[in-house]
């Protein structure tokens, strides 16, 4: 608002000047309080800024020591590389070692033969249905199957009697083979490769040709590959590999051979000359580890500093840093130093403490690291040390298995008793005579595991002379029912005493068998259900835990959400089950509730509440917005009292000059008086 001004020429006085001197000494230092207590707003908002882009960059120097591939730390070297190399693992043994590769792990390849004539990849194959089961070929040249692989079927009709629509029908479908069509020069031919190496994956094809005969080799019969029929050819035998070291024979049935040395998993590439060896030797690799310990000591040690500076004293003839007596930034400062404080207790490694890393903290917070300490526990334990920084759990019992735990489980050890074992659900059936002949009378039974109905069983016809011979056939045909294969289901069928055992693999009161249908009295088989299995029972942390299966649930407390395995052993007291973050995610929780991911906000986001640095920045911008108004208002106020004094004094100058006219008027008059002379 615009007052009305006077010079002054009633009174002679110089009013613009008066009524601006006292405005502005009502105003001038209400403002230059609210410019400096915004100014200082403002600076306090950007060294908030440097410290959040600190505390980030210090929060991700240490990122890849809460990944355990990080401390995979050891390197190896062979002799040989394309014969064998290794991978190795967190705690891989270090040492040396001479091995011979005997033999590589292959996969059983066969060929449809040269004598059946496909003139094209369209040729027709014939109809029917195709039985792959997987197993062992034996010496006798009989054929062994697998119990544990289940049979695949595949139906072969007018859509796909082709022989490229034959290997697209395989290598569409869910098979352990894949399929493929070679031009020999004379004919198409099927390649038949098993997607598994080893002995006892090879694989026996049986069919149902329509034209009425199974074996001869027309139609889909000429794929026949069995003990007794073959009508393919084979070009690859399945087979273990087989490696020599130190002078101790392994097989295995892949060419990655685990469990030979701790941590260490061996690549087979090729074979060994008679008489030849390759050597390998593994040496511990810290330098990873190390750099990243290196890089979490400098980036903590920055981010210190950096707080030293935002908030030091300058005395009196120094600057104070732009953070000087604010509490917040020693509260995170503290916060900081309780983590490196922290102690890991439960792993019983070398490392429980920064201080066994070499970490020792200075007079002014940063950190300093002793390299012969760090080299030493890195030498005598890395393990420890992976379990320092990462977050692990274990229990004291050998029996006991970690399994998880939840966002509400508080680190620490808790108490386990068990107070009951989880069964399998098991049904019992007396065993047939031997030998013991099935045929299309008495083949076929239904049969009911863990709640899930199995298609028709059908066996195989036949005569079993051994009970070995027909348990193997019984469990090969429940375990490769579709319903079974599709919910991944399985049992597991052992004869003692002339009982047949019917038991689930799974565990707890979910795991059932019944059997619901049998064809023929003659099978052996009777309709009935077995004994159910029982979940687990137990306490943890003196609670008692919700058991499904082998495992126990902690539901309340601070255990909350803490699982085991409990797989046997001992009822009662079972030790102690301990989870513990890791150094890497308790700095990350307290880091999270610090920094402000939302910064860049070039007027905060008071409308949410979040981290500590969010809530200060936040509560800045509040402040420079209440200063603003209160500016607003001052000026207002300023305003009003400026227009108020000009009336004052514009009614004073008015009044002067009245009196002064009225002064002028007396002494004309007077002047005018007879006889009144000035003089």
């Amino acid at each position: 608002m615009t007052a009305i001004t006077s010079t002054g020429l009633g009174s002679g006085l110089d009013i613009n000047s008066i009524v601006t001197a006292i405005v502005d000494a009502e105003k001038d230092p209400a403002l230059a309080s609210m410019t400096s207590a915004a100014a200082a707003a403002t600076a306090a908002i950007s060294a908030y800024g440097v410290l959040n882009s600190e505390l980030s960059a210090f929060k991700d120097s240490y990122e890849d020591l809460s990944r355990s591939s990080t401390f995979s730390a050891a390197t190896s070297s062979s002799s040989d590389s394309g014969i064998l190399n290794a991978t190795l693992g967190i705690g891989a043994a270090t040492g040396s070692w001479s091995f011979e590769v005997e033999q590589q792990a292959k996969a059983q390849t066969i060929v449809s033969s040269s004598a059946n004539s496909y003139t094209e990849s369209a040729s027709e194959v014939g109809t029917g249905t195709i039985s792959f089961s997987y197993g062992s070929y034996e010496t006798d040249g009989s054929f062994s199957i697998n119990p544990d692989k289940a049979i695949e079927t595949l139906t072969i009709d007018a859509s796909n009697n082709s022989l490229g629509e034959l290997r697209d029908a395989i290598n569409e479908g869910d098979y352990s083979v894949s399929a493929s069509i070679i031009d020999d020069g004379s004919n198409y031919r099927l390649v038949l490769t098993n997607k598994e190496t080893g002995e006892e994956n090879a694989m026996q094809l049986t069919v149902v040709d329509d034209d009425g005969d199974n074996s001869d080799a027309t139609g889909l019969s000429a794929l026949t590959y069995s003990a007794d029929v073959k009508n393919m050819d084979q070009t690859s035998t399945a087979q273990d590999a087989k490696i020599i070291m130190n002078g101790i024979e392994i097989t295995r049935s892949t060419n990655e051979i685990s469990s030979v040395i701790e941590g260490v998993t061996l690549n087979i590439g090729g074979e060994t000359e008679v008489g030849e060896t390759v050597s390998l030797t593994i040496t511990q690799d810290t330098s990873a580890v190390e750099d990243q310990i290196n890089a979490f000591v400098e980036n903590y040690n920055n981010t210190i500093t950096q707080m030293n500076s935002l908030t030091a004293y300058g005395g009196e003839s120094g600057s104070d840093g732009a953070l000087n007596g604010d509490s917040t930034v020693r509260n995170i400062q503290n916060q900081m130093r309780a983590v490196l404080n922290t102690t890991v207790s439960h792993s019983g490694g070398v490392v429980q403490s920064f201080a066994d890393l070499g970490m020792l903290t200075n007079l002014d917070g940063t950190l300093s690291l002793d390299a012969d300490t760090l080299t030493a526990a890195m030498n005598n334990d890395m393990e420890s040390i992976a379990n320092f920084f990462t977050a692990s759990g274990g229990a004291s019992d050998s029996l006991i298995d970690f399994e998880s735990k939840s966002t509400f489980t508080v680190p620490g050890t808790y108490e386990l008793e068990v107070t009951k074992l989880a069964t399998q659900g098991v049904l019992t059936n007396s065993a047939p005579t031997m030998p013991f002949t099935i045929d299309s009378s008495n083949d076929t039974f239904k049969i009911r595991l863990d709640g899930f109905l199995s298609n028709d069983i059908v066996l195989s016809a036949g005569t079993y002379n051994t009970m070995e011979e027909y348990t193997t056939e019984l469990q090969s045909k429940i375990n490769s029912d579709a319903n079974f294969v599709e919910n991944d289901l399985n049992m597991s069928i052992l004869e003692s005493a002339g009982v047949l055992s019917f038991t689930s693999n799974s565990y707890g009161s979910s795991s059932t068998v019944a059997i619901t249908e049998v064809e023929n009295a003659s099978l052996g088989l009777t309709v009935g259900g077995g004994i159910n299995g029982e979940d687990v029972e137990g306490l943890i942390a003196g609670v008692v835990a919700s058991g499904e299966g082998q495992y126990l649930l902690s539901n309340s407390g601070d255990s909350q959400g803490l699982k085991v395995q409990v797989n046997g052993g001992v009822l009662g007291d079972r030790g102690t089950v301990t989870y513990s973050q890791g150094m890497s995610s308790m700095f990350d929780d307290m880091l999270d509730g610090v920094i402000d991911s939302n910064i860049s906000s070039s007027e905060g986001d008071t409308g949410t509440s979040g981290t500590t640095i969010d809530g200060k920045i936040d509560s800045l911008y509040k402040k420079i917005a209440s200063l603003e108004e209160q500016e607003e208002s001052l000026t207002y106020k300023m305003d009003k009292l400026e227009t108020r004094l000009y009336t004052q004094f514009n009614a004073m100058d008015i009044a002067v000059s009245s009196l002064n006219n009225t002064m002028s008027y007396l002494e004309s008059t007077l002047d005018a008086l007879p006889g009144y002379s000035n003089d």
